[in-house]
């Protein structure tokens, strides 16, 4: 399977971000939310506008008990329209994005079937057998409306499999009811709703690739600045709002200037290259590294405090991250900081108290670790033991 991914120049990981979101990184993963939750707003405005007009062609096609509740019924479902469009400040989570987007998209089929008992044993002219045979496209729609969204294939599917039996029950329900059009409605419908997947998944496919070209520092793959500064402060709101630990450790190469000085800019690349993925091979899936600038990089440790950061930053200077050119160690001047022990309150300041205790290790000797005043590791001290 991997050799026929590699034949048409896709990778399994590619793949793998289109199948399921678990592999997707927080700043796409957050984007990718705000886009999904101004979506829905955008189309819900639209119908919340375009629904209730419609009671006008109900009017001259439908008897009054008929007219009066399908309006009622518009009332009710622009009401809700005109809520999810509303711009409230929401909070760009999967919970808040999956919601609103299944709500939008469950209306129009539940508008469906409630207006099915309606038209039962109505005698209509040309004109109410047109808009009645309107009403029978809204599943349609819906399916159709999927193609707007950047959502993955396990998405798709959870989406479209309740319209898909909605629509089946409404047509096997309806006064006009065949096998043949039952059938053939039912293959029109997973026809859309492939077409809806694909275009869909296109469209995440395409927002990953930009994501990744504007988030991710291109030598090392890391975040650049201005993304992980977005990310930091997701996870520092998520820490503070859950009263959790959370922990930054701030990093600058030793010497690393006398790398390009003396063996040149393509040796300094290689090194931190090397840097970070070592570096990366000690990290949880769930950190982030940041290449705050030249030499420098952030990591953001959520759900850690300052034993589990101390354990962290103890394991890197017993090794360090690789080797200089010339063989010796690639040794850093590293600072820490954690919200709730240092009291802060602002993921800025986190990062500054933590930059200010790198300049302290720098200062004091290079190759080790400031976590406070008085309160420093380097090499040859025992981290082990203050995590018991």
């Amino acid at each position: 399977m991997r050799h026929l991914f590699t034949e048409f120049n896709v990778s399994w990981d590619q793949i793998h971000h289109l199948i399921v979101s678990t592999p997707h990184s927080p700043y796409l993963r957050r984007h990718r939310m705000t886009y999904i939750i101004g979506r829905v707003q955008l189309v819900a405005f639209a119908f919340a506008i375009f629904i209730p007009l419609w009671s006008v062609i109900d009017y001259f096609t439908f008897p009054w008990p008929q007219w009066a509740v399908l309006t009622g019924m518009r009332a009710c479902s622009s009401a809700m329209l005109f809520a999810l469009a509303w711009p409230w400040k929401i909070e760009a989570s999967p919970r808040n994005a999956f919601g609103m987007t299944a709500l939008m998209l469950m209306g129009p089929p539940i508008f469906y079937l409630a207006s099915l008992p309606l038209f039962a044993g109505l005698e209509l002219d040309t004109l109410g057998e047109i808009s009645l045979s309107l009403y029978g496209l809204l599943p349609y729609i819906v399916l159709a409306g999927l193609s707007v969204f950047p959502l993955t294939i396990v998405e798709c599917i959870l989406f479209g499999i309740p319209v898909l039996a909605l629509t089946a029950f409404g047509g096997y329900m309806s006064d006009t009811f065949t096998w043949a059009s039952y059938i053939g409605n039912l293959w029109l419908a997973l026809v859309i709703f492939g077409v809806s997947m694909f275009a869909g998944v296109s469209s995440l496919r395409y927002m990953i690739a930009l994501v990744s070209r504007a988030s991710l520092d291109p030598l090392t793959n890391t975040y650049t600045r201005r993304s992980g500064s977005e990310i930091i402060d997701m996870q520092f709101r998520v820490s503070a709002r859950q009263d959790a630990p959370f922990a930054i450790v701030f990093f600058d190469l030793d010497h690393f200037k006398s790398i390009n000085d003396s063996y040149g800019h393509d040796e300094g690349d290689k090194t931190l290259v090397m840097f970070t993925q070592n570096l990366r091979d000690l990290l949880r899936g769930s950190d982030t590294i940041v290449r705050w600038g030249g030499e420098e990089f952030l990591v953001a440790l959520p759900n850690t405090d300052v034993r589990g950061a101390r354990l962290v930053v103890g394991r890197i200077i017993e090794k360090w991250l690789g080797t200089r050119p010339d063989g010796t160690a690639l040794t850093a001047s590293i600072g820490v900081a954690e919200r709730k022990v240092d009291s802060l309150v602002d993921w800025s300041d986190l990062v500054e108290l933590a930059d200010k205790r790198m300049y302290v290790a720098k200062e004091t000797g290079r190759k080790r670790a400031v976590f406070g005043e008085n309160d420093v590791l380097a090499e040859g001290d025992s981290y082990e033991l203050e995590t018991a």
